[in-house]
Formats: C-alpha cells, sequence, structure tokens
C-alpha cells in the first residue's frame, strides 16, 4: 500500500511537472526566469550579506550571522537528501522536454535554489516584517522558475521550501 502511494504520489508530481513546464512557453518569460533562477545562485545573498554588514548596523551583522548558521543547517542536509535520494531530473525522464537552463548537477531533489530563497525569505522577513510578503513572494517565484526552467519538479520545489524555512527557523532559535 506504501508503494502504492508513493507511485500515485510520483505520477501525480511528473503530471504537475508536465503542466507547468509547458505554460506560457515563451521567451520574454524563459528570460525573466532565467534571470529569477539567478537570483537563488547565492551569489545575491552574499552581495546582500556584504551589504548588511557594511550598511547594517549592528542588526545587519546579526542578520548576516543568523543567515550563515542556517546556511550551516541547511547545506549538509542538502547535500545527504541530494546524495541518497538520486532522483534524476525532469528533463532525463522527459527527452521532449529538455531543460532551459544547464543545471548545476545530476539530481534534482530538494531544490537548493528554492530551499536557499525561503531561507532568506524567512531570515530578512524576520528583521523587515513589513517586506514579509514581497520576499515570500519573490522566494515562490524562484521555486517556480526551477520548474519552468525544466530542472526540478513540484516536490523538489516544494521540499526545498520546508527545507528552508525549517533550517531558517531553527537559526533564528539559535541566535534569538
Amino acid at each position: 500500500m506504501v508503494k502504492a502511494i508513493g507511485q500515485s504520489f510520483l505520477k501525480l508530481d511528473m503530471n504537475l511537472f508536465m503542466f507547468l513546464a509547458s505554460m506560457h512557453e515563451g521567451t520574454i518569460l524563459k528570460r525573466f526566469f532565467k534571470m529569477l533562477s539567478k537570483i537563488g545562485d547565492g551569489y545575491f545573498y552574499f552581495i546582500f550579506a556584504v551589504f548588511q554588514l557594511i550598511a547594517g548596523g549592528i542588526e545587519g551583522r546579526w542578520l548576516v550571522a543568523t543567515a550563515a548558521i542556517a546556511f550551516a543547517i541547511e547545506l549538509p542536509l542538502y547535500f545527504i537528501l541530494k546524495k541518497s535520494v538520486k532522483r534524476l531530473r525532469p528533463f532525463e525522464k522527459f527527452p521532449h522536454k529538455p531543460f532551459l537552463i544547464t543545471p548545476p548537477d545530476k539530481y534534482s531533489f530538494p531544490s537548493g535554489h528554492t530551499a536557499a530563497a525561503f531561507l532568506m525569505a524567512k531570515i530578512f522577513s524576520w528583521q523587515f516584517a513589513w517586506l514579509s510578503l514581497p520576499l515570500f513572494m519573490l522566494a515562490g517565484l524562484i521555486g517556480y522558475s526551477r520548474i519552468y526552467l525544466r530542472v526540478h519538479y513540484p516536490s523538489d520545489v516544494f521540499f526545498g521550501m520546508l527545507l528552508g524555512i525549517l533550517s531558517a527557523g531553527f537559526a533564528l532559535m539559535i541566535v534569538f
């Protein structure tokens, strides 16, 4: 029964991927989602951290320290999951839906871009509550970009979101 439920879940995940990856296939959207995906690469977070260290005062330093602790929690878990689950990326399963960006590695579960985006959204929304909605919307769009660009399944993004939010939550509990 558990196996049947798992297979049903995977089938639903693949069907949802096919639907989402087929939506709005246009040049402008492809550029937009590539740009959003680049934000999740990590360079943006590093630049923002440097800015916080320079101009953010003591609160900025605490924010950067909290983010560093959150990433120290998230990254090992991400690599353990990636290496143990070894889920092939969607374009491996659906060759007629080739990837629209070069993936960083072979496996898709969980989405590291999504984990990082939600981790940062959680930490920065704690400090800047008035920015919570746009921060989480941006994180959600980064997650969706990974599906649109055909390098992740919806469940990869969902579990990446959980990993990021939980890692940030634990870091906030440790620091504050």
